[in-house]
């Protein structure tokens, strides 16, 4: 039996907009279970969701990636995104961290909450030592509400680290790249946030261009526009329907399923 996995950050569980209707995962394992597939469904497992993490599982034999067909990944934003330095510290070394089990990759109902896990300790296991070190000393020298900001990597190590480990896996995977942000347009985000996001978050299309034609299969999201952006998404990276749906056809022409 043809086994696939789907492995996401928020942007693949988060439908606020269209509660009542299925998301490109949801849809596309419906559709893969009819066809006699096999599906383990990871979206946002932890709290924040990389693709660090999804190496780390590789990496830890938490899931054996032998045993799947194709992979499905949509992850990026959150290690591309810059964020105040508390926030950072939080998400790289966090006071209090939990066990990474297979069970609890897919308990899509998180009895016990996501996973928190101790990305510094993966990072410096997997990371060149210079390139880490290089990165931790230096920030964006963008301020957001009184602080410095840093992403949880850098350009190089996306480049140099990143990149070639998912190479690796290009016979099977199928990556989602992250798409461009529209200058002075927040979206919905702005009645979470009143502060907005950082004014550098621009910075995540850069680490985009760099996935950009390095795998055979990409749904390469830097194709919208900045008025498909604001169709697509609801704040610059969350789904709307319309760009779950196309993400949803994209991925089925890929997938060769109908």
């Amino acid at each position: 039996m043809t086994k696939v996995l789907i492995f996401t950050d928020s942007r693949g569980e988060h439908k606020a907009t269209f509660k009542d209707q299925h998301i490109f995962t949801e849809k596309v394992t419906l559709m893969l279970k009819d066809n006699g597939f096999d599906v383990d469904k990871m979206c946002c497992p932890f709290s924040w969701t990389s693709t660090l993490d999804f190496i780390e599982i590789i990496e830890k034999k938490i899931i054996d990636v032998d045993s799947y067909d194709k992979i499905i990944l949509f992850t990026g934003v959150v290690e591309f995104s810059p964020r105040p330095l508390s926030n950072f510290e939080k998400c790289y070394q966090p006071e209090k961290f939990s066990e990474i089990t297979s069970e609890r990759l897919i308990d899509v109902k998180r009895t016990n909450g996501r996973i928190i896990n101790n990305k510094q300790d993966f990072m410096r296991q997997f990371i060149p030592s210079k390139l880490l070190e290089r990165h931790l000393d230096t920030t964006h020298n963008v301020y957001y509400d009184g602080e410095d900001t840093r992403s949880l990597i850098s350009l190089d190590i996306n480049k140099q680290v990143i990149i070639p480990y998912l190479k690796k896996l290009d016979s099977k995977l199928i990556y989602i790249n992250s798409n461009s942000i529209v200058p002075n347009w927040e979206g919905n985000y702005i009645l979470k946030n009143k502060l907005g996001r950082p004014k550098n978050i621009h910075i995540i299309s850069d680490y985009s261009k760099q996935m950009q034609n390095q795998f055979t299969n990409m749904i390469d999201l830097l194709e919208w526009s900045d008025e498909e952006i604001k169709t697509y998404t609801v704040d610059n990276m969350h789904l709307s329907y319309e760009g779950s749906e196309w993400i949803f056809n994209k991925l089925i022409e890929i997938l060769q399923l109908s």
